[in-house]
């Protein structure tokens, strides 16, 4: 096993490819996307069940090496200023080296 950082990215459903692109960017080595995701937030109560792509939440999902996230952090925070959302950094193990 190996250790990574496991980041966790909630922003509106038309900002991903955005985020997709910064984390392409810094050689991130792949992504999950998990659609309309429910929450409550300071943008208010998002239900996962919305009439338009704009009020739809999504959770991307991905891991760095540990010498990334200063990098990744940096670059998704004016994302997150600008749309909203949120990013979550915390340890973690996976199995394969190459993901």
């Amino acid at each position: 096993m190996h250790t990574v950082k496991r980041i966790e990215i909630v922003i509106d459903k038309p900002h991903v490819r955005k985020v997709r692109r910064v984390l392409e960017g810094l050689d991130v080595p792949g992504l999950t996307v998990f659609e309309a995701t429910a929450g409550y937030g300071d943008r208010g109560e998002r239900s996962g069940g919305e009439l338009s792509d704009a009020q739809v939440n999504c959770c991307v999902l991905t891991t760095c090496r540990v010498d990334q996230v200063d990098a990744i952090a940096a670059a998704i925070e004016p994302l997150l200023k600008r749309y909203g959302g949120l990013c979550l950094i915390s340890d973690a193990m996976v199995i394969r080296a190459d993901a």
